[in-house]
């Protein structure tokens, strides 16, 4: 009996020490600013943090950089704390003990995050959707930077499984308001005024951020060219290391991708600058376009890759010097981040173009007859979407086969359609993917149907304010809806 009682005993223990290696993080939240307003907000801080920050700001940051688009083949997102170190459960939102004790790079860190793939492109593009999520907490004063240093004493220290490239330190550090001066005043007057503020609100555009390679061949205007350059690689307010300060982040103020992005249209190509005639000087401020050749090259570039989208009106071409170092490719993911994130919210469909191999790479240089200096490592491909429903503005999200009703706590509002009869399974999920509420299932004929629901999870509380899924499912598809309750 006394072995029974003990083998018991141990299993307790057992059980205790296992679950207190998990730590479940609250839900993202919403912040109400703007993409425009955090990326003209952005900056960076080395040093003088507190490590004072809340595991919510953290939850939102992580789940951000997860929400990045893919291009590789493994993602592992590493957080080192005052007291462990912890990889990230993208499934279950939860922090899973990997290392214990203090392994900081900065003693003043609230937290680091580091972050392990294939490519340095991909790497920036979770960076910088983590950089502007810490920027969202700018009432809490988060500070933030990323540093090389600091990943190369993570993949010493941490005992990642893949190495690490890339280290986001955050902490808390006396901050400025946020800013809405707008300094891309173009000298030549070859773009208009982007805006610094909109009414967007950053983590709902991620929440919904997508892909879309077919376009509608519509040419853009010179104002959404101007707002996309602006949002990839434009000027903001903040100085850094004595030079002006832009949208993203760069290895030591270097700004590798200065003068290297190209805006192909059919009007010709065209070289985007955030800098003062010549375009070198680091300190300056401009957004214009030079003129690089009124040709129509856009079929020229479709043919250097068969992975080009070929009905696109515009593409920005992102070229770096050296693709051998992380500086240089890490800056065109994080353009690339925000290429992509402009393009939603303008209500247009953008596309990747990325990792580009050598012989793709050489032949761009030929069609656009760029310096061959210049090396294409990434094409966003930028147009119309080709139907005309676009529910900017509305009250309604489709996504094929549901519409879900602007909602509040108490009512939310599923309309769904059925092609044919069946049983379909419809269910809400919040976005770490646990399920919240499923309806009753039941057989209906094809048709037209509306349902409501109250807010509360299935053990009858409600649910908090955020960002929910709406999921039907039938005959082995699936649809969903994302939507926010946000009163």
């Amino acid at each position: 009996m006394k072995t029974v009682y003990l083998i018991i005993l141990i299993s307790i223990i057992f059980v205790s020490v296992t679950t207190a290696q998990v730590e479940t993080l609250p839900a993202p939240i919403i912040k109400n600013k703007s993409f425009e307003i955090l990326s003209n907000n952005r900056y960076s801080v080395h040093s003088g943090f507190t490590s004072s920050l809340s595991r919510q700001i953290l939850s939102n940051i992580l789940w951000a950089m997860n929400k990045a688009p893919r291009i590789s083949g493994y993602r592992e997102i590493y957080v080192a704390t005052p007291t462990n170190v912890y990889r990230y459960d993208t499934t279950n939102n939860t922090l899973v003990l990997h290392l214990a004790g203090n392994h900081r790079y900065n003693s003043g860190a609230a937290f680091e995050v580091g972050i392990a793939t294939e490519r340095h492109e991909e790497i920036g593009l979770m960076i910088q959707a983590g950089l502007l999520a810490g920027t969202a907490f700018r009432d809490s004063n988060v500070a933030t930077c990323p540093m090389k240093y600091a990943a190369d004493y993570a993949s010493s220290n941490w005992s990642p499984a893949h190495t690490i490239k890339c280290v986001n330190v955050f902490g808390r550090y006396t901050s400025p308001t946020l800013d809405t001066t707008c300094l891309a005043v173009s000298s030549n007057s070859s773009l208009p005024l982007p805006r610094t503020n909109g009414t967007d609100t950053f983590e709902v555009v991620l929440s919904t951020l997508e892909q879309d390679s077919i376009f509608n061949p519509t040419a853009l205007s010179l104002q959404q060219i101007s707002q996309l350059a602006w949002a990839g690689y434009g000027v903001s307010p903040h100085m850094g290391l004595g030079r002006r300060g832009l949208t993203v982040p760069s290895a030591v103020a270097a700004y590798y991708l200065t003068r290297k992005i190209y805006v192909v249209r059919d009007v010709g190509v065209d070289r985007y600058n955030n800098r003062t005639p010549p375009g070198t000087s680091l300190t300056t401020a401009d957004h214009r376009l030079e003129l690089i050749t009124t040709e129509d090259r856009r079929n020229q570039l479709r043919s250097a890759s068969n992975k080009i989208p070929s009905s696109a009106p515009a593409y920005f071409v992102i070229c770096v010097g050296d693709t051998a170092s992380y500086g240089p490719m890490q800056e065109a993911g994080f353009v690339a981040f925000q290429l992509l994130m402009q393009a939603n919210i303008l209500g247009l469909n953008g596309y990747l173009t990325v990792p580009l191999n050598r012989t793709e790479r050489t032949a761009i240089i030929s069609a656009l007859s760029i310096p061959s200096s210049d090396i294409p490592v990434i094409v966003f491909s930028c147009g119309e979407p080709t139907t005309d429903i676009n529910e900017s503005g509305s009250n309604l999200i489709e996504i094929e086969g549901i519409k879900v009703a602007s909602p509040n706590s108490s009512q939310v509002s599923i309309e769904y359609w059925l092609a044919s009869s069946g049983t379909p399974e419809l269910s809400i999920f919040d976005l770490t993917g646990r399920l919240i509420y499923i309806f009753n299932r039941e057989f209906k004929p094809a048709g037209h149907y509306i349902v409501k629901w109250n807010g509360k999870n299935n053990s009858g509380n409600k649910v908090a304010l955020g960002i929910y899924v709406c999921r039907l499912a039938k005959d082995n598809k699936t649809h969903s809806a994302q939507f926010v309750i946000t009163k």
